[in-house]
């Protein structure tokens, strides 16, 4: 059976005997023999079942499993128990401060050897609390090894000297040995003071032989500080307590020089090692900043007394005693220690981390402080160069600008007009000087804006006026038929073209005349607004204005494109009529006028224009007027106004009478005051329909409705 192994006879019955102890048998059968455990692993002798499987073999106690094979465990490691493989990977680790006396140790009572430098808390317990030991105290040593029961492991340090640690009895960091022998005792190194501006500082542990020792110098003028940690007794500890981090000057790190110090060579030691020293910085200089009062600059290394920028000074040392906090002056080492503490000389400004001269138009009077900036020079005005340190260097005049000719041109500067420049820079302003005033633009021409400062800029025409193909390049009043728009771009000088007339077509006898008026404009006209047709149809069919006098035939004028034609080529042609079924030598009619400078006038109607000029129906628009002595001959009168005494106030009575054609006054030239106005109409001229055209002509001089 499983369990078991088979035992033959020769004398009778074969047996069965138990697999004994580390062997197992899984099988049935006749095996003379049990299987062996894996190497180093044993049966467990406290279990007494059968041993049937590879499970009955364990991880022996002292022992651990290594991956592959069982180890030992290492001396200051123990381990209890048989177990399996899975809960033997590790051994235990002894209590702090304890070791075994060899491997393969199997109970924590094997850690019952002292480590040294530690000693037992009980001398009864030891490891079966926790923590067991702990490191020997000071004015004491603990050798360590396997001790007695009742032996705690600590011997007494009382002989030692006053303040010495038992680490091979030596002198700690930052501190030195007084004297030498019994009389001696451990001590800090001195810090220096303001009187005695000598620090020091000590970097090893310092074996005691019992003569004195020394710190190491920082440099002269250079302070230390208590700044580094040293997990030790106090020197005056008696080794009851806990220790604790003191700080000591213990590197060159706790060396350190004052705000506003610099700290450079002083000599090189035989081991070729820089030995420092503390300067103080002088003035127009700044050393180490800091912004407390108790700011400090620590390590030994060269720090440089900074020079303060160019363009900048420090104050004298009365004046920063006086405020320290102003002046960034450190009252204890009688020095400057930021860059702020540099204030700009006249004719700078401090930007970023350094002064600069006030730049071309710009100034600063004074000495101020590091933050103060130039003032820029009153309008119009400039200086000579950079640098400048008075409002009185701005006395250049800026391109584009003028000043009068006064006792006090600074007074009123101001900008060129519109229509002038000035082109050199850097004027004198001199006192009733006429030089002070800009230059006109040539050839009529005006500026876009004020301060031109140069002739390029005139380059606009005033409204009403441009360039023509005979006006070689100057701006001249836009002749009729033209504008100068004052919304033109710079540039864009010449007159322009007012847009064309709609053609007007008339039907009669089965044929379409067509007629396009020229279009004209007063001289000097700013719109398109104000363009109109030369020659406008204000009626239609067989209505006509009736003239018993000055009415002319344009014998050989048989077309109305003819007639108009007479009509322009005669300077006192009013308005014309063409009959398209009259005789050929009275087709054509025009009305002319009866003389000039006469206080008797008439005044037709014509249509207004909008963007695209057109002719209106009657009962709109303004005038075309002619003075006329024989005006009363025209049209049939229709009202007498009795209540418009002035020019405009008859023709704005015809312009709200849509039968009104035309208006006859006579007026006082001086005043312009109306002596009569009469509202004139068309009549019918025959009975036959769409055979005359009556168009009035339109002049340069036009009365606004």
């Amino acid at each position: 059976m499983p369990g078991y192994r088979y035992i033959p006879s020769t004398a009778g019955q074969p047996t069965a005997a138990r697999c004994p102890a580390n062997t197992f048998s899984a099988y049935t059968g006749r095996q003379a023999r049990c299987s062996p455990c894996p190497a180093g692993m044993k049966t467990d002798p406290n279990e007494n079942g059968l041993r049937t499987s590879a499970g009955v073999c364990k991880v022996p106690p002292g022992w651990f499993w290594a991956g592959t094979a069982v180890a030992r465990c290492p001396k200051g490691e123990y381990r209890i128990g048989y177990v399996d493989t899975a809960a033997a990977y590790s051994c235990q680790r002894c209590p702090a401060g304890t070791t075994t006396q060899h491997a393969n140790s199997t109970s924590l009572s094997h850690c019952n050897v002292l480590l040294r430098g530690y000693h037992w808390l009980s001398t009864t317990d030891k490891m079966q609390q926790t923590p067991a030991t702990e490191i020997c105290p000071q004015n004491s040593y603990c050798p360590g090894g396997l001790t007695p029961e009742s032996d705690s492991g600590m011997v007494s340090c009382s002989t030692i000297a006053t303040g010495l640690w038992t680490k091979g009895l030596v002198i700690p960091p930052g501190h030195y040995f007084t004297a030498a022998g019994s009389s001696g005792a451990v001590a800090k190194c001195p810090n220096g003071d303001a009187d005695t501006p000598n620090g020091f500082y000590q970097p090893e542990w310092v074996q005691y032989n019992g003569a004195a020792t020394t710190c190491t110098a920082c440099g002269a003028g250079i302070l230390s500080d208590d700044k580094e940690p040293l997990s030790i007794y106090d020197v005056s500890d008696d080794g009851s307590g806990a220790p604790a981090a003191k700080l000591v000057p213990k590197t060159d790190q706790s060396c350190y020089i004052l705000r506003g110090q610099g700290m450079v060579v002083a000599a090189v030691s035989d081991l070729g090692k820089p030995l420092y020293k503390a300067v103080i910085c002088g003035n127009n200089q700044f050393g180490a900043s800091g912004d407390a009062t108790d700011d400090v600059s620590y390590g030994l290394g060269v720090q440089i007394c900074h020079d303060c920028p160019t363009g900048t000074v420090t104050v004298d040392a009365t004046t920063a005693a006086s405020n320290p906090d102003k002046y960034h002056y450190d009252t204890s080492s009688g020095a400057f220690y930021s860059p702020e503490a540099c204030i700009t000389l006249p004719g700078y400004q401090y930007i970023g981390n350094s002064a600069t001269p006030c730049p071309k138009g710009w100034y600063n009077p004074a000495v101020g402080d590091s933050a103060s900036k130039c003032s820029e020079c009153p309008d119009g005005t400039t200086t000579a160069g950079m640098g400048s340190k008075s409002i009185d260097d701005c006395a250049l005049l800026l391109l584009g600008w003028q000043y009068p000719y006064t006792a006090d041109p600074y007074a009123s500067l101001s900008l060129c007009d519109i229509g002038s420049y000035y082109a050199k820079s850097d004027r004198d302003i001199k006192v009733n000087s006429v030089e002070g005033k800009c230059t006109l633009c040539p050839d009529g021409k005006m500026t876009s804006e004020t301060g031109a400062s140069d002739v390029t800029q005139c380059d606009v025409c005033p409204a009403g006026k441009g360039t023509t193909s005979t006006s070689n390049g100057a701006c001249v009043t836009c002749p009729s038929g033209t504008y100068g728009s004052s919304s033109r771009a710079p540039s864009q000088l010449s007159c322009q073209a007012c847009p064309t007339a709609i053609p007007y077509s008339f039907a009669y006898g089965g044929d379409l005349n067509v007629f396009t008026s020229p279009v004209v404009s007063q001289e000097g006209s700013t719109s398109a607004s104000l363009c109109m047709p030369e020659f406008a149809q204000v009626e239609n069919g067989d209505w006509k204005l009736s003239s018993s006098g000055s009415m002319q035939a344009a014998v050989g004028a048989v077309n109305l494109l003819a007639c108009v034609e007479a009509c322009r080529s005669t300077s006192s042609c009013q308005f014309l009529t063409f009959d398209y079924a009259a005789a050929d030598e009275t087709k054509c009619k025009l009305r002319v006028g009866g003389g000039t400078g006469s206080t008797s006038a008439i005044a037709y109607k014509i249509m207004p224009t909008s963007g695209i000029v057109q002719a209106q129906g009657m009962g709109f628009g303004g005038f075309s007027a002619w003075g006329d002595a024989n005006a009363a001959e025209v049209g049939t009168v229709t009202q007498v106004v009795t209540n418009s005494p002035t020019i405009g106030g008859c023709l704005t009575t015809c312009n709200t009478a849509s039968t009104c054609a035309a208006v006859h006054f006579t007026y006082d030239v001086a005043g312009q005051s109306i002596a009569s106005c009469s509202l004139l109409a068309g009549e019918v001229s025959n009975t036959n329909t769409q055979r005359t055209l009556v168009h009035t002509r339109v002049t340069s001089v036009t009365f606004a409705s």
